[in-house]
């Protein structure tokens, strides 16, 4: 290995053992003052080294003043209400509707390029706001909250359903996607229950990033020196190495 590979380790050990050493195991969980535990392949950026990440680079939360953990997406940020460990899955709630009654969805879902996938649990909707024109479909159902002053009308269906083709749609000022539990929709009620299901939020799972696959399978965890941006692996017995634990 290069001399440059064993002085990063070098420097990296030395930051890593003086932010961690105190804290069992290694990579020790946090949280933001509520039940949600933050932990490896999550970690908390308040408190976390300048360059050195115990987790994945794109996986960093912030704490936000309700005690929620808060994830950065690529076109909008979310609170963290539910992350399972075992399931391997992240619930989260736009910011800009958690505790609304009639939520405005302002940006569609986007992941971008991290390590996160929409989950089987999920179900698009798509919002068609301030319409002049209305859809020829004859179950179409305005959002009575959503009503401007100028009579301009909101409608809401789920991704793949008729909407009675898209014309009518060029007279909307915006058409947003968003995410949201399959079981928080009654069947044929999601006029109603659009509101709620937001509140709930949507759930997120998160995938091996491919950097870490051997480190992780090896039962170490996987670093990022930001600095440098190279990944090294985190032994249980402290060592830092390249990509795997395994020894010989």
């Amino acid at each position: 290995m290069s001399k440059a590979f064993y002085l990063l380790c070098a420097l990296f050990s030395t930051i890593f053992m003086r932010y961690y050493a105190d804290s069992l195991p290694i990579c020790a969980p946090s949280d933001c003052g509520n039940e949600v535990s933050i932990k490896y392949p999550f970690w908390k950026r308040s408190g976390t080294a300048v360059g050195e990440v115990c987790g994945y680079p794109d996986f960093g939360l912030e704490c936000s003043k309700k005690g929620y953990p808060i994830l950065q997406l690529k076109t909008d940020t979310y609170y963290v209400t539910d992350i399972n460990y075992v399931n391997h899955s992240i619930t989260l709630v736009d910011i800009d509707v958690m505790n609304d009654t009639c939520p405005r969805a302002q940006n569609n879902v986007s992941i971008g390029n991290i390590s996160l996938s929409f989950s089987n649990l999920d179900m698009n909707i798509t919002f068609y706001f301030n319409c002049s024109s209305q859809p020829s479909v004859v179950d179409a159902v305005p959002i009575k909250c959503l009503i401007n002053g100028q009579g301009k009308k909101s409608y809401v269906f789920e991704v793949g359903t008729d909407i009675g083709g898209r014309t009518w749609t060029n007279s909307c000022d915006a058409e947003v996607m968003v995410a949201v539990k399959h079981d928080q929709i009654e069947s044929g009620d999601l006029i109603n229950g659009f509101g709620a299901a937001m509140n709930k939020g949507f759930v997120l799972d998160w995938n091996r990033a491919v950097d870490c696959a051997e480190c992780e399978l090896s039962d170490g965890y996987c670093a990022y020196n930001g600095t440098a941006r190279q990944t090294l692996c985190i032994c249980k017995d402290g060592r830092i190495v390249a990509k795997s634990c395994k020894k010989g």
